[in-house]
């Protein structure tokens, strides 16, 4: 006979239930409109469910032919290029978030998942879980701690003076070109792990252009996002700014960006505001050092050396904005996300509630399988991200 009770002891019914509940808070995921499970996406992510704690998660891509014309009759054979493939791989390790129930849960339903004690818990756990997720792409992208922090980057000293709508120009040009720094190109690519080290020091690898993300409405785009405080500042109403022109050259009316409070875009740069993290992190490099009150950008504080969250941080110095492209960040999940629930053992008068799951994120930073290119090189640097540093 039908109880209407459904069960926590079934696994099945337990990670559809917990799956259902992700995915309504998922629309609270910054990165949700950037993730695909193509190489084409900002985020790139691969779910592979029999990876577990410790398990390697490989990406694989192919290169383009750039090899020379045979002309005429003169032999072909055995003159073909190699064909270029580049990996990436990623280690998944568990991680658990946990809720205290308190002592609200009925004993004689413990086990059943519609009562709203479990709904309540699993919908805490998704919206801590959306925004762990979204704070480890963050990090990875800035370099924090653990993650890859040696980006080709693009500096520019705003202490003094407003972002101006040209500043975006040559920006965007370095993007289609690959200009290193120099006095004559003072923002072209630059090199170093955080933004007070090596801050006019030039590339001395030329790269391949980021490859853009394609929009919906097939607009090919470069993702520029940036905090609020470099938001601030492109906002000015100082001659030749970006705020400035969007008075007199954006479309009239109240769909004019002054009044939607919109970024919008220059040339194939898209500019998106992100929120500034809030939170604390205990010294550690991984996902789990780090309790996370709202997910987004660190700062940085050069003066000690250290970003936002850090317990030494005193003020920010530098902004480190994002530019990105297709091919970005690389997500990889494990086993399949598992809720889980365990009552005290004081007769069950409390309870704790679990989402575990298996995952990884990390910059994508190619290994060349045969050979790079001579000069537009994909391998070995960041293969979609260029910091954007601001200085304060």
């Amino acid at each position: 006979m039908a109880t209407g009770v459904v069960s926590a002891s079934s696994e099945l019914v337990r990670k559809k239930w917990l799956r259902e509940g992700l995915l309504q808070a998922s629309s609270k995921s910054f990165w949700g409109a950037y993730t695909g499970m193509s190489s084409d996406s900002i985020v790139h992510q691969v779910n592979n469910e029999s990876a577990s704690d410790g398990h390697t998660v490989v990406f694989d891509y192919d290169g383009n032919l750039a090899g020379k014309a045979i002309k005429g009759k003169d032999t072909a054979y055995g003159k073909g290029e190699q064909k270029k493939k580049f990996s990436e791989s990623i280690t998944v390790d568990r991680y658990r978030l946990v809720v205290d129930n308190g002592d609200k849960f009925d004993a004689v339903n413990i086990g059943d998942l519609s009562i709203s004690e479990h709904s309540d818990s699993r919908t805490k756990l998704a919206d801590q879980f959306i925004r762990f997720k979204d704070q480890a792409l963050f990090d990875a992208a800035q370099g924090f701690k653990g993650a890859s922090a040696s980006p080709h980057r693009i500096g520019i000293d705003a202490s003094s003076t407003s972002l101006t709508y040209k500043n975006l120009a040559d920006i965007e040009l370095t993007l289609r070109t690959g200009i290193v720094y120099s006095a004559a190109n003072p923002l072209g690519y630059q090199v170093g792990t955080v933004p007070d080290s090596g801050l006019t020091t030039p590339s001395t690898t030329t790269r391949a252009p980021l490859a853009p993300f394609r929009l919906q409405d097939g607009r090919s785009i470069w993702l520029m996002i940036v905090d609020p405080f470099t938001a601030n500042n492109l906002r000015d109403t100082a001659s030749n700014t970006v705020l400035n022109l969007a008075t007199t050259a954006d479309v009239r009316g109240n769909n004019n960006r002054i009044f939607k409070g919109l970024m919008g875009q220059v040339g194939q740069l898209l500019i998106v505001e992100a929120e500034a993290f809030f939170g604390s992190s205990d010294g550690g490099t991984g996902l789990d050092a780090t309790d996370i009150e709202i997910s987004g950008l660190r700062q940085y504080d050069g003066t000690n050396n250290v970003w936002s969250g850090d317990s030494s941080f005193a003020s920010a110095t530098h902004s480190r904005n994002l530019i990105l492209g297709a091919n970005a960040l690389q997500i990889a999940f494990g086993r399949q996300p598992d809720y889980k629930f365990q009552a005290s053992q004081d007769f069950g008068i409390k309870s704790e509630s679990a989402v575990e799951f298996w995952m990884n994120t990390q910059k994508v930073n190619l290994t060349a399988e045969n050979s790079d290119y001579s000069m537009a090189k994909k391998a070995s640097m960041d293969n979609g991200v260029i910091a954007f540093d601001v200085t304060l």
